[in-house]
């Protein structure tokens, strides 16, 4: 395809939506975010406007068109736009059950400690995926109950038996090739079982039971086993932050007991008290409750995964997990969003690409952006041939974690969009004799409602198994922090402004082979302006759970925007999908959320996006968000 020439046909713009999360329709987020930034009916400033759809120069796919505007008011140059649509969903194949539950229970692994306000989210997953289990064991072992026609004494003898039988074979093994280690540690296994063994016997003579109480073992046995199997299900899936879910989970069940023993001791009264306790732990295999609370745990766990988990965080679960499976849908979800990006530069048809990201679609666009550039950026002009604002960038003191002035901020957005033309223009003067230069178009990334809000959580690992063990421990906030210092420190997350390390600049670096200025891989946001549009959670359920602030994660210069549906302010519930929704009452298209996307994308390029500085967050405030 052909390069950038700015000396060819009028060039435009172009607007790159990735959607988000969940069973998205072709094109459903790009014509939401048309109607919200260019032809709202009900606008007047939108009177007259036009769009056109078409397919790709390619032709190759009609399903995903190019909408086409009409001249863009206030611009310029009179340019149009054109907006396109980065669609994955179709690359998120049906997300199996498990996935997701195998997930949830590597959240947990992580603790509570999630953005503030959300731990209680945290909790209760936590605390439900524990009354799971007890769920499972219950359920699991009174079908072997049913099916084995037997005690239930039986199903903690007969694994007993075959273990203890298999250590002592062990160990007569052991012992014949001399292997004292081994012997050593079979040996006190089976003294163990033998103590097991001696008490199963005392407990029986102690306990005989009678016609209404079952024998010490076979009660131990069906009030105990299924909440022992569940607890160690969950230290296994969970370790010990399940354990601190498993008890808060018991604490439940010791209210519902008690509200069973009431109920019980009203209707059957002449029952002996002894019985009507023995009956009343709902987990256990001679409870009446049992089967019943376990169907309804798991019933409900079904109905919550088929209308929200699957279909929603069953996406996030793909991106996020790092199973084998998982990786490969990741990788053709990057290459396609690269490829796309990279299709859009090779055009000749822009001069400028705004990408416009929802949700679960802003991390796909946050590892497209880094991954093209880190691409091109090699091949991008030298620093001595962008101007002086590459210069003043490159050699400027701001770091990502230091406190920014609204006068720092508007500096780099200006002198930022300088630069990309700067790199365009560079590369268009390149002689025949040399090397043709690679272009940067991307002026500005715009996240709404925006999952890198959890990046701590959701996108670092923290301490390996190992060094936790080791040091007798869990992950806490500072390791997934530190984990997420050391990927900025290696380039890995670009920031904005960017990292400064050792000598390097914020946007360059000398190349010893050349001893030219080299655009390095995290100089990303110091070229291209980043803007967030988030809706303040409140309780949770009102305003957006999903999003939130980011300057305080991947750097100062990030523009956070706090909006409301109202101009009078306040929240709606669950407002996650509503950031181009122009048809909220009572203001509609002048809500403050539609005028902050509008200014944000600013299609004309008049400078909204630098004055929208001035209505950015304080970044020392952000009410947990």
């Amino acid at each position: 395809m052909a390069e950038f020439d700015p000396a060819a046909a009028r060039k435009r713009t172009a607007i790159l939506v990735v959607h988000g999360i969940g069973s998205q329709r072709a094109l459903e987020t790009v014509r939401g975010v048309i109607r919200g930034v260019w032809l709202d009916e009900k606008n007047p400033a939108d009177k007259g406007k036009r769009i056109w759809t078409h397919p790709e120069k390619d032709g190759a796919d009609i399903d995903l068109t190019v909408t086409t505007t009409s001249a863009v008011p206030d611009s310029a140059d009179g340019r149009r736009v054109d907006f396109h649509e980065l669609y994955w969903a179709h690359l998120m194949s049906e997300t199996k059950a498990v996935a997701v539950l195998l997930w949830l229970y590597e959240l947990v692994r992580k603790g509570p400690i999630m953005k503030l306000g959300m731990n209680g989210l945290w909790w209760a997953a936590a605390i439900f995926l524990c009354l799971m289990n007890l769920s499972f064991a219950v359920l699991v072992l009174q079908a072997i109950l049913l099916f084995s026609g037997n005690v239930a004494q039986i199903m903690l003898v007969a694994p007993f038996l075959l273990l203890f039988a298999s250590l002592v074979v062990g160990l007569v093994v052991a012992a014949k090739w001399k292997a004292y280690r081994l012997i050593k540690m079979l040996a006190v296994f089976c003294v163990i079982g033998i103590i097991v063994i001696v008490a199963y016997f005392i407990v029986e003579r102690l306990a005989p039971g009678d016609r209404n109480v079952p024998d010490g073992a076979e009660l131990f046995t069906l009030v105990a086993l299924p909440t022992l199997i569940a607890l160690l299900a969950s230290f296994m899936l969970m370790g010990r932050q399940g354990l601190r879910a498993f008890c808060r989970a018991l604490v439940i069940s010791v209210v519902v007991f008690g509200i069973f023993v009431g109920t019980d001791r009203y209707w059957h009264p002449d029952t002996s008290f002894a019985v009507t306790v023995v009956k009343a732990w709902v987990w256990g295999l001679n409870s009446p409750w049992s089967v019943a609370a376990a169907s309804a745990v798991i019933g409900l766990y079904l109905i919550v995964n088929a209308t929200f988990l699957q279909p929603y965080l069953g996406d996030a679960a793909r991106y996020f997990r790092n199973s084998p499976g998982n990786v490969a849908v990741r990788r053709a979800i990057r290459k396609e969003a690269v490829d796309s990006l990279a299709s859009l530069h090779a055009s000749g048809q822009y001069d400028r690409i705004v990408v416009v990201a929802h949700s679960l679609g802003t991390v796909v666009a946050y590892d497209m952006l880094r991954a093209y550039f880190s691409r091109v950026r090699a091949e991008l002009p030298p620093g001595e041939e962008l101007g002086t604002d590459f210069g003043v960038i490159d050699n400027a003191k701001w770091q990502p974690e230091d406190a920014a002035s609204v006068a720092d901020k508007k500096a780099l957005r200006v002198m930022a969009r300088a630069t990309i033309a700067n790199i365009a223009a560079a590369a268009a003067k390149r002689l025949p004799e040399q090397k043709k230069s690679k272009t940067w178009l991307v002026t500005d990334f715009v996240t709404l409602g925006s999952a890198l809000t959890h990046a701590y959580f959701l996108m670092c690992l923290g301490k390996s198994e190992a060094d936790l063990k080791a040091e007798g421990r869990e992950n806490t906030e500072a390791d997934l922090k530190e984990d997420f210092a050391r990927r900025v420190e290696e380039r890995e997350f670009p920031t904005c402004p960017p990292k400064r390390f050792d000598q390097d600049g914020l946007l360059a670096f000398t190349n010893p082979k050349t001893n030219k200025k080299q655009i390095h891989n995290a100089a990303l946001f110091g070229l291209t302006r980043w803007s967030n549009i988030y809706f303040p959670r409140r309780q949770l359920f009102w305003g957006d759970a999903i999003g939130g602030a980011l300057s305080p994660i991947f750097g100062s210069h990030i523009v956070d925007l706090k909006v409301s549906t109202k101009k009078a302010g306040g929240d709606d519930f669950f407002t996650h999908t509503a950031y181009w929704d122009v048809r909220r009452e009572p203001d509609t298209y002048q809500a403050p959320h539609i005028v902050a996307l509008r200014k944000a994308i600013d299609l004309a390029d008049t400078g909204l996006a630098i004055d929208l500085v001035d209505e950015g967050d304080d970044p020392r405030v952000h009410d947990g968000n």
